[in-house]
This record gives structure tokens, C-alpha cells and sequence, in this order.
């Protein structure tokens, strides 16, 4: 998910809405933008399939669409983490130090909670890779065979 910043903006706002927003409601949480660049960048998010019209609603005396977006505010964020870690790759920091600057340093629950969360994602991850690596194997290889 190759987001501009204002894309991002964009997509902060309809993921923390709690409705699906008309352009108009957009540029009225983002007063730096016009109606004419909020409907460019949803544009842009719909062919990024990022965002989907919802239906209609009225706005004062417009009727006009609604969109809502079609990913979480978590990946949404995650992505712009991921745009910021690249941008640093030529200073040889990689993802562990980014995950190791931000790791909490209190004992609490809630800490070993997250780092169980932690774990568990990065065992996932890994499993991933692993999966991509391995050779098919079952029928393709028996159909070759035969």
C-alpha cells in the first residue's frame, strides 16, 4: 500500500470515522484540502482498492457519495511505518531496531502481553517464508511424473 501523505490523511479520516463520510465531510476534518483534491485522492484510493462507495447521503441540500475504506486503520498505519523504515535503509536501520526502540520497558501485564502478541506474529511471519521457500510438492509434482 504505496500511500502519498495525502492519501494518508485521507485514509486516517474515513478509518477513524465511525460512518462511511461524504467528500464534503472529509475536507471538513482535513482543512487543508479542497473538495476538488479530497475527490482526486479518492479516486486514487479506489483504483488502489483501498476505499469503495457505500451509498448516498444528503449533505445540507447535496446528495452526494459516501465512501468507506476497505482496509483497517492498523495496516493502514502499518504501511506508513513501512514507507518510513524504507526510507531509513540506507542508514542500516533495519526493523529490529525500529522494534526495539519502541518495545515498552516496564513489566507490567500488559507488556508481556504484547510481547506474547509479538511473538506470535513474528512466528507467523516466519512460517510465511518458510512456506514460500519450500518446493511444490502432491499433485503437481505427481502429475509431471506420470
Amino acid at each position: 500500500m504505496n500511500l502519498t501523505k495525502r492519501e494518508l490523511a485521507v485514509m486516517r479520516i474515513l478509518c477513524e470515522a465511525d460512518h462511511p463520510l461524504m467528500v464534503s465531510e472529509i475536507v471538513q476534518k482535513d482543512k487543508d484540502s479542497t473538495v476538488y483534491s479530497v475527490q482526486r485522492i479518492i479516486q486514487n484510493l479506489i483504483k488502489k482498492n483501498l476505499v469503495a462507495v457505500d451509498g448516498m447521503a444528503y449533505n445540507k441540500k447535496a446528495l452526494g457519495r459516501t465512501f468507506k475504506p476497505l482496509v483497517t486503520a492498523e495496516s493502514v498505519e502499518a504501511s506508513a511505518l513501512q514507507e518510513i523504515l524504507r526510507g531509513l535503509s540506507g542508514r542500516k536501520l533495519t526493523s529490529s531496531h525500529l522494534i526495539a526502540a519502541l518495545l515498552p520497558t516496564d513489566n507490567s501485564d500488559q507488556t508481556l502481553e504484547e510481547l506474547n502478541r509479538l511473538e506470535k506474529l513474528i512466528c507467523q511471519r516466519k512460517e510465511q517464508i518458510l512456506q514460500s521457500k519450500r518446493p511444490a510438492s502432491g499433485k503437481d509434482s505427481e502429475d509431471q511424473e506420470g
